[in-house]
Formats: C-alpha cells, sequence, structure tokens
C-alpha cells in the first residue's frame, strides 16, 4: 500500500496484488464514519494511521468525503421541528397529519413528501386486497419531480403492505417551453419500465396544452381523447401538491408560463390580488381565487374540488409541500395562510420551518421562536 493513496486506480490496483489492503470505497466508508461523528481532517487522518495503518494526506478526507456525496452514498437529513408541528398541529386541528423540517432548501422537503407519501400507500393497501391498486395524482413543479425521485427509490426497496399496482395520474397539464421537467407526465419516466420497483406502475397521462382561452375549458375537457382522464380522476386515492409563491417577484414557475401566454392574464390576476398558486390554480391572501381570466391553466381538478374529493369514498388525502422559493429561497407563510384559511383543502401538510414561523408570525404579530 503507497503511503499516500494518490488515486483511486492505484489503491484498486494494489489491492488486486494484495487482497489485504484496503481498496478506495473502503477507505471512504472508514473516512465517512469519522466525518459524521464529528472529527476534523486531522483528526482523521491520524485514527485512519492507528485503527488502518493507512497514511492519508491532508487533502484525502475531503477528496474521499466529496467522492462519497456524487456517489449519493453520504446524505444529509434535515431534522424535524418537533415545537413548530405541534403548533400547527394544534391550530389547524383538522390536518391529519404534518412534518415541519428545519431547512433552507426544497430537496429537503421534496424528500420527507415521499416519505409521507410511502406512509399513505402502505396505510391505504393495508386495508384493501393487495389486488387493488392505489392511484396516485401528481401536480407539477420541480419540487414534486424530486420527490418523486425519491418516491421511485423508495419503492425499490422491500417493504410490508405494498400493493402489486399503482397508479399514477397527472393532476396538471403541459409544461414550461424553456423547462419541461415541471411537467408530471415527466415525472412517470422514473416508475415506466424499472424492473427493480416492487410494484407495477401504471399512468393516466393528461394529454392537453398547458394553458388555453378561459372559454374553451369545457369543450377542452369534452373532447373525447380527454375524456380518459377526467373519468379517471374519480378513483384517485393520493394527490400530492406543492404550492407556488413569490408571486409579485415573479418566480413562481404559475407566473412563468402565464406571462409567456397572455400579459392580460397576469395583469387580471395582480388586479386580483394574486400572492401564489395551488395546483398550478391562483391564490389570493384569503385563499382560491374565483376570477375568470383570459388565458388560464388545464388541470384535471380545481382547488375548489378539494373538499368534495377529501370526503369522497375511501381513505383520501390531499398532501401539500411547502418548501423555499426555488429562485429567492424566500419562505412562502402567506401562501400557506392562504391554503390553511379554509378548511378540508388538504389533509397532510410537509413545510419548511422558516415558511411556518413566517405564517404564525403574520397571525400573532410578533416574532415566533421554536
Amino acid at each position: 500500500m503507497p503511503k499516500t493513496p494518490s488515486s483511486r486506480e492505484k489503491i484498486r490496483l494494489q489491492a488486486l496484488q494484495e487482497p489485504e489492503k484496503f481498496q478506495n470505497d473502503e477507505l471512504v466508508a472508514a473516512v465517512c464514519k469519522y466525518f459524521c461523528r464529528g472529527y476534523p481532517a486531522a483528526e482523521t487522518i491520524k485514527l485512519i494511521k492507528e485503527k488502518l495503518g493507512v497514511t492519508l494526506s491532508r487533502e484525502d478526507p475531503h477528496r474521499l468525503v466529496a467522492y462519497a456525496c456524487r456517489r449519493e452514498w453520504l446524505r444529509f437529513e434535515a431534522p424535524p421541528s418537533f415545537a413548530l408541528t405541534e403548533q400547527i398541529s394544534e391550530k389547524y386541528r383538522w390536518l391529519k397529519g404534518v412534518k415541519v423540517v428545519r431547512t433552507g432548501v426544497s430537496d429537503d422537503i421534496s424528500s420527507r413528501v415521499a416519505e409521507m407519501l410511502m406512509d399513505q400507500v402502505c396505510e391505504l393497501s393495508s386495508d384493501r386486497s393487495p389486488d387493488e391498486p392505489v392511484h396516485i395524482g401528481f401536480a407539477g413543479g420541480k419540487a414534486l419531480r424530486k420527490t418523486a425521485r425519491v418516491f421511485s427509490e423508495m419503492l425499490r426497496e422491500p417493504r410490508e403492505n405494498l400493493p402489486k399496482r399503482i397508479v399514477f395520474h397527472a393532476i396538471v397539464a403541459g409544461f414550461i417551453v424553456t423547462d419541461p421537467s415541471t411537467d408530471p407526465n415527466g415525472f412517470f419516466t422514473y416508475f415506466a419500465g424499472e424492473t427493480a420497483l416492487q410494484v407495477q406502475a401504471s399512468f393516466v397521462g393528461l394529454p392537453a396544452p398547458l394553458i388555453v382561452k378561459s372559454s374553451e375549458i369545457d369543450k377542452l375537457r369534452a373532447t373525447p381523447y380527454m375524456s380518459e382522464a377526467f373519468d379517471g380522476k374519480n378513483a384517485i386515492d393520493i394527490i400530492v401538491t406543492s404550492a407556488g409563491g413569490h408571486w409579485q417577484q415573479g418566480h413562481s414557475s404559475f407566473h412563468s408560463m402565464l406571462s409567456m401566454a397572455s400579459k392580460q392574464t397576469v395583469d387580471q390576476l395582480n388586479k386580483a390580488g394574486c400572492i401564489g398558486d395551488l395546483m398550478w390554480r391562483p391564490l389570493g391572501k384569503n385563499g382560491i381565487l374565483d376570477v375568470r381570466t383570459d388565458m388560464r391553466t388545464v388541470t384535471l381538478m380545481e382547488p375548489d374540488d378539494l373538499p368534495n374529493f377529501i370526503k369522497g369514498k375511501g381513505h383520501r388525502s390531499v398532501i401539500l409541500l411547502v418548501g423555499p422559493c426555488g429562485n429567492c429561497g424566500g419562505p412562502k407563510g402567506d401562501v400557506l395562510a392562504a391554503i390553511l384559511a379554509k378548511k378540508n383543502l388538504i389533509t397532510h401538510l410537509v413545510a419548511d420551518s422558516r415558511s411556518v414561523r413566517q405564517l404564525l408570525a403574520m397571525e400573532s404579530g410578533k416574532p415566533v421562536a421554536d
């Protein structure tokens, strides 16, 4: 073993010649263990020398940890805020599940939504025949794309009470021309043809344009090629949606798509007091905006339909993701307040701690500690 392992290939060849020697990945595991225990690089070098007999350079601990991160072997899990979770659960008692996460980035929220979704799927399946599928509806956006990716990874691991089949539905249509990754129809690629999944996956897309004239929406819904999607919404068990905010700053995907399609529509929503969106439909500070605009997005259902959806047959749920703004990183406490202003728009909430603190401060008129 060379005194300083300068390259992975050099280490690999050495280990092949002398099987008792360490390969790069084995050194990565050792270094990451000490890194996660909080040891500085100098102390890690000393411990690796004492316990493994391997001499590392000053740069090696950083290099090996970075290698583990790139391979996604080392992940950070943002801690929950129990205090804020309790405050929201107490204030909005009709919510069936709440998770508040101490984080400043949306990735941590997306991961926790995937965990909550898995819990909901397994709970539903445990009360049903294994042959009965679970139907999940995904709204659009970057944060939900991350949720779908994490959920697909979770479905690769065996676990109790998984159904044999999951049917994925697109709740909103289309995508921004400059960013097709926000389209839920595109999320299905995480599940399609993946033999490693522990479930069979099938799909009901929403084959419609992103934005249409408001006067044409009823005609579009009635077209034969759209009927399967709209008829299929009655089978959905779980809806997963997110909330867009910072409308006035032009930071949301909802604002971007409407700006490219119709300045008149943006002006109409500005006049109506739009602050964000739920399922790519406009929100005002007091809740859902009931305003007829020149153009509108195409959605499988309206936010106003959610209370009846939740009350429908079976154990139905709506999971809401509220994370920091993907553009400026700011909180969305005002949007969260608008959604929670009406009971039964959602059943479960996963939100970042700053948005929740902002919401509670808006309601109390003073800073909130957690």
